[in-house]
């Protein structure tokens, strides 16, 4: 959970709400919750008659165990617990340390950019909050090596239609009510925010039919709300048809926040005698966000946790055991599933079920959950089946595109190579035409906070030009740019070899004299090449390259700007595409089979940084 957040929560800017001036508490009223559930919870493990010791010697040899923030606590009282038992692996005692950190980083750093500095230890054990989060880093070759096969579930939470009680109950989508619109689901809800108002409903003193919802970047429930809102047909993919509802999402979003902390802040100080004008209707959430707000808050609205009749993903807090990195090893794997066996056991299993999370296989909830009013112990909806780990990618880069800066600039291999034919959506096609259709997809998804440009390169070239051409420069990306792209890559013919080198240095010296200084902002240079590089005309070699980045990297370090590699096809020299991607803290992206070529040029797009 996060702390100490004082961002404002959501509100609406149409036009005619009312503006009020609120007190505003120095600490959200939950905020406490975290040191009274130790003590409780430290409580619990007193009570308990421990086993006889195992007779292990030396201090513990501990395994770290990163943890989302919702479930850290209950972790560490459990991992205190489990050490009062002795563990041990070879006569050595064993324990864990949990450490705090939220799921969307660790997905994002535990692949290339962890600093142990910063960030602390590497993770010998990753529990985050959704497996969603696990299926981000499973999309990519390193991050599928680092996970295991197994995962077993620590505790689930799902994700709900959080709602202020009242809106709720005019709707009849309270728990045990008849609905007055239509049934309450992730469909019917983007349709009532799209064109809705409470007049309808007999309220027309709220104004409009809002909907807030966290950063699906950073957000689990964000994240879940979106998937759930573009799977329509719900088989765990999202196809570019379905893709149309992260537009539609986005035009009647007000604000996005990072967490939930700043949507409940702000309701905690909604007086509930008076209108609710001006604040969200609905919002997504995880059941016990809806818990822990209706416990621990000192005064505000009531809220209601809906349960859509469409399915829900569920926080499930799924316990990875890393494998295939070099700060692990057995001993510590060891540890790790010694831990998950006690986590997912009956002592760990009655901790969370008291701290309002269900069992981790059959989502039965304690009386944590029959206690609270807003709140369904038993769930007759559906839960949502596992999400393809493209389908996680693609609703990310929609997303991506959509709210943030970028500043890209294509360079697409034109080398003899690519003339190669391959099959694309069951049509023989070169690999160049094959590079070209899926780039145009890709780049309709931006909008135009967006600048992109187009290069190409081959040693095709008249003799004393560079091996690489401008053919579209860099510049918003309005519909005139996407047209000129477009036409400018339909009539690219392949031929040649490959400079990739001596093209890799000049466009990221382009991109830098052409970098976008907003705050946010993604500057990439995304190359996609089917081979190394192969110039018969000399030119740079990799290590004079590696040494050319680093100088115009050096040139201006407030510049964050990076190369992004994707190799497509059996031929790629992997090893050349991976240095000088990481040469300027960018990421290497393979895709050796056409349909793996859309989610990976995603994820370069968008998910690279």
């Amino acid at each position: 959970m996060a702390r100490g957040r004082t961002q404002p929560g959501v509100k609406t800017h149409r036009r005619g709400r009312r503006r009020r001036t609120r007190r505003r508490f120095p600490v959200a009223p939950w905020i406490v919750i975290s040191t009274v559930l130790a003590l409780v919870a430290s409580g619990l493990v007193l009570s308990y008659t421990w086993l006889l010791g195992t007779g292990c010697s030396g201090d513990p040899l501990r395994a770290t165990v990163v943890a989302a923030p919702d479930i850290k606590e209950p972790l560490s009282v459990l991992a205190r617990a489990w050490e009062r038992e002795e563990p041990s692996v070879s006569g050595r005692c064993i324990g864990v340390e949990v450490r705090e950190k939220s799921s969307s980083q660790v997905a994002t750093k535990l692949q290339s950019s962890w600093n142990t500095v910063t960030d602390g230890a590497r993770p010998h054990v990753w529990i985050p909050d959704s497996s969603v989060w696990i299926q981000m880093v499973e999309s990519t070759d390193i991050g599928s090596l680092m996970i295991p096969d197994k995962t077993p579930l620590a505790a689930t939470s799902p994700t709900v239609i959080a709602m202020p009680k009242p809106m709720a109950e005019a709707l009849g989508w309270q728990s045990g009510g008849e609905p007055v619109a239509d049934e309450p689901s992730w469909s019917n809800l983007l349709s009532l925010a799209e064109s809705g108002s409470w007049a309808d409903f007999g309220h027309e003193e709220w104004g409009d039919i809002t909907l807030g919802m966290t950063a699906p970047r950073q957000s689990t429930a964000g994240i879940h709300a979106l998937l759930s809102l573009t799977d329509v047909d719900r088989n765990g993919d999202v196809v570019s048809d379905e893709l149309d509802n992260v537009v539609r999402l986005s035009g009647i979003l007000d604000e996005t926040p990072n967490d939930i902390d700043a949507i409940l802040q702000e309701l905690s100080q909604l007086d509930p005698e008076e209108d609710l004008n001006g604040y969200v209707s609905a919002f997504p959430a995880l059941e016990r966000d809806v818990w822990r707000y209706n416990n621990y808050m000192e005064n505000g609205v009531e809220l209601t946790a809906v349960y859509p009749s469409d399915g829900s993903l569920d926080a499930d807090h799924p316990i990875a055991v890393l494998q295939n990195v070099e700060w692990t090893d057995r001993t510590y794997q060891e540890i790790g599933w010694q831990f998950a066996s006690f986590v997912t056991g009956d002592t760990g299993r009655e901790l969370l079920l008291e701290e309002a999370f269900r069992d981790g296989t059959r989502r039965t909830g304690g009386d944590a959950l029959n206690n609270t009013e807003g709140l369904t112990p038993q769930i007759d909806e559906s839960q949502r089946g596992p999400v393809q780990p493209s389908a996680v990618g693609g609703v990310i880069a929609a997303w991506e595109a959509l709210h943030r800066a970028a500043n890209v600039l294509v360079v697409l291999d034109t080398s003899e190579s690519m003339n190669a034919s391959v099959q694309h959506n069951g049509e023989e096609v070169t690999r160049l035409e094959a590079v070209r259709r899926e780039l145009s997809d890709a780049l309709s998804l931006f909008g135009s906070q967006a600048s992109v440009g187009l290069w190409e390169y081959s040693t095709a070239a008249y003799y004393g030009e560079p091996d690489y051409t401008e053919l579209v420069s860099m510049r918003a990306f309005d519909s005139a740019q996407e047209d000129a792209i477009n036409v400018a890559a339909q009539q690219l013919v392949p031929g040649g070899g490959s400079a990739l080198y001596d093209t890799a240095a000049a466009a990221y010296e382009t991109l830098l004299n052409n970098y976008n200084d907003e705050h946010g902002a993604a500057n990439l240079v995304v190359i996609i090449s089917d081979g190394g590089n192969d110039d018969d005309n000399g030119g740079l070699g990799l290590p004079e390259l590696e040494a050319q980045l680093d100088n115009l990297a050096s040139a201006d370090r407030n510049k964050k700007a990076s190369i992004v590699t994707i190799g497509f096809g059996s031929d790629i020299d992997a090893e050349a595409l991976t240095t000088i991607a990481e040469s300027t803290q960018g990421m290497f992206f393979e895709a050796e089979w056409n349909d793996q070529l859309k989610p990976q040029l995603l994820n370069a797009l968008f998910n690279a940084v």
